[in-house]
């Protein structure tokens, strides 16, 4: 008779989700090297063994929306909240941060889009307030497509930051990405209730290229002045028409941006609904902690653009309602602008235990498998990040083992406490087989993700 295989790591007792069917159950997975090697009701043994009983054994929560970017802290908080694997890029694409990655690894899986805002633009010599030239537009369209065959994700629109961009802009290079059958993501131009004109045109887009897309942070652009029903709408009557558009959102009833950006130029007070300066708390800088007044506000504007603001502008009531729509997924949108120790905004650090412990446990808004879901298989599908997204034999051993009964955030924006203060109710957290989080403490594995790149 063989001897019984012994797998490198054995993770017993606990609740599986198989998020493929939308069922619980109760099996044990066996890992070797990287991979979920077994996944069965019968009996296994492991070098190491985890003791998932009383406990839920998710996939690792995929967040396709964020600004870590490689920046190890902001991974560090990502991963004690289940985070592992993000894609990037929508302000950047640093080619030694992705040359890092790829030769040394990271703390969590990583992968890039390619901005159009701040890479394309840049790289084509026009200015945020301009119109691209039709010689320009093709040298952006060029370079997108050297980005989409060296690994790119997407193309990410920041249509609000460069409000010079024409439709022929977003059109050409919307081509670009459906060639190689990748999305553009898409910050709409404006936020509250004149986003809602906005969507016309990312629609207009869809229907002559054919492109997917997605509409980022829902919450943060038309979860303002009771405009977030209204969206929805929309949305609901494109999809019915064939139009392949989803969107995220995030759980925070404010929204984070760099003080210095074109949000708040002259005006912004009226797209948000008659909001002040006094709405605005600085979250990182040498003002942390406070709000604005109009000092401050020209001060920093002025003198440190990149300080963090804070934006309390949200309906805490639209928080609920983009979760009940199957193609609305849930991202953090963590670590835009500055970020380091005690500063910055909640999300990252808590947006995943926020989704599950208040939004499922305590208020029923969601069930648990819809919405482990919505930050796992829903947006590794959407993305095309292939071997991520749910617990099958040969796909990666990205694995999130938390308590239900106990889940939940604690972070906090700067005023109330820590923005990085870690959660309760996740003991366990494995990346491609290599436990990084252990009783909710970060271990020494501190490469165990990849850079992940998108292969047509």
């Amino acid at each position: 008779m063989p001897a019984e295989k012994t797998y490198d790591t054995v993770i017993r007792g606990g609740l599986v989700a198989d998020v493929v069917n939308s069922s619980f159950s109760a099996v044990n997975i066996g890992i070797e090297g990287e991979h979920i090697t077994r996944v069965t009701p019968s009996g296994i043994t492991g070098k190491a063994e985890i003791d998932a009983a009383g406990l839920v054994v998710s996939p690792g929560f995929v967040d396709f929306h964020s600004h870590v970017d490689g920046n190890l802290y902001s991974a560090e908080c990502m991963a004690r909240q289940g985070g592992t694997t993000t894609i990037g890029g929508e302000r950047n694409l640093n080619s030694r941060v992705i040359h890092r990655i790829h030769e040394e690894g990271f703390l969590i899986n990583q992968g890039f889009a390619v901005s159009h805002s701040f890479v394309l633009r840049n790289a084509a010599g026009v200015m945020p307030n301009e119109p691209a030239t039709a010689q320009q537009v093709r040298a952006m369209a060029d370079l997108a497509s050297r980005f989409m065959e060296q690994g790119a994700f997407g193309i990410a629109f920041g249509l609000e930051l460069v409000p010079g961009t024409s439709y022929e802009e977003i059109r050409r290079l919307s081509e670009v990405a459906q060639s190689y059958d990748r999305p553009i993501l898409v910050h709409l131009r404006k936020d509250g209730w004149e986003a809602l004109q906005c969507f016309d045109e990312i629609i207009r887009v869809c229907g002559e290229t054919g492109v997917r897309a997605q509409i980022l942070q829902l919450l943060y652009m038309v979860g303002i002045g009771g405009a977030m029903d209204s969206a929805l709408t929309i949305m609901d009557k494109a999809r019915a028409k064939g139009l392949d558009i989803t969107a995220d959102t995030g759980l925070y009833d404010a929204f984070s941006v760099c003080i210095g950006t074109g949000v708040f130029d002259d005006g912004w007070e009226k797209e948000y609904g008659g909001a002040s300066v006094k709405d605005l708390l600085i979250s990182s800088g040498i003002y942390v902690g406070s709000y604005c007044d109009e000092e401050r506000f020209q001060l920093l504007r002025r003198e440190y653009p990149e300080t963090l603001i804070s934006a309390f502008v949200c309906d805490s009531d639209a928080i609920r309602m983009p979760l009940k729509k199957d193609y609305v997924f849930v991202s953090t949108n963590a670590a835009d602008g500055p970020h380091y120790m005690n500063v910055g905004a909640p999300e990252i650090s808590g947006t995943f235990p926020r989704l599950l412990g208040r939004h499922v446990r305590e208020r029923g808004d969601i069930s648990m498998m819809d919405a482990l879901k919505k930050i796992t298989i829903l947006p590794a599908r959407r993305y095309g990040i292939d071997g991520v997204g749910s617990i099958e034999e040969g796909k990666a051993a990205d694995i999130v083992i938390f308590d239900a009964d106990r889940i939940i955030d604690n972070a906090d924006f700067v005023d109330r406490g820590r923005p990085d203060a870690p959660p309760d109710g996740i003991p366990y957290v494995l990346i491609n087989g290599k436990i990084v989080v252990r009783d909710g403490r970060l271990t020494d594995n501190r490469n165990s993700g990849r850079l992940l790149m998108k292969w047509n």
